[in-house]
């Protein structure tokens, strides 16, 4: 989900960017958008690889899942501040999917080294 967001968001640089530098806004701001406009993406597409590299680790996954979930659902809130919804409920669901995650992995085993904190 965190990559399709991804690349969704990436899709729309180049119309953002073309609008932003018809508009008259300063040039500092024309300079800087494309590169905090594609900032999101660059985080999502890493934090969805850092979760799929998860899946070949043996050790630690369940910290490195939860902190991704605590990230994502941070930037779910910024959604939501933002007034947009649906990535909000996106991001939102993403997060809640890494946390039942580091409750379902190895629960048939105990392991005091894996625990979340």
């Amino acid at each position: 989900m965190l990559i399709i967001m991804s690349i969704f968001h990436g899709s729309g640089t180049r119309y953002v960017t073309e609008i932003i530098e018809q508009s008259n806004t300063e040039d500092f701001a024309k300079n800087i958008f494309p590169v905090l406009f594609v900032h999101p993406s660059i985080h999502l597409l890493g934090l969805a690889v850092l979760g799929v590299l998860t899946l070949f680790m043996k050790h630690e996954t369940r910290k490195i899942k939860f902190f991704i979930a605590i990230l994502v659902g941070i930037d779910a809130i910024l959604a939501f501040y933002l007034k947009a919804l649906v990535p909000g409920i996106a991001l939102l669901l993403s997060a809640s999917l890494f946390l039942i995650d580091t409750k379902t992995i190895d629960s048939s085993k105990p392991s005091t080294s894996d625990s979340i904190l």
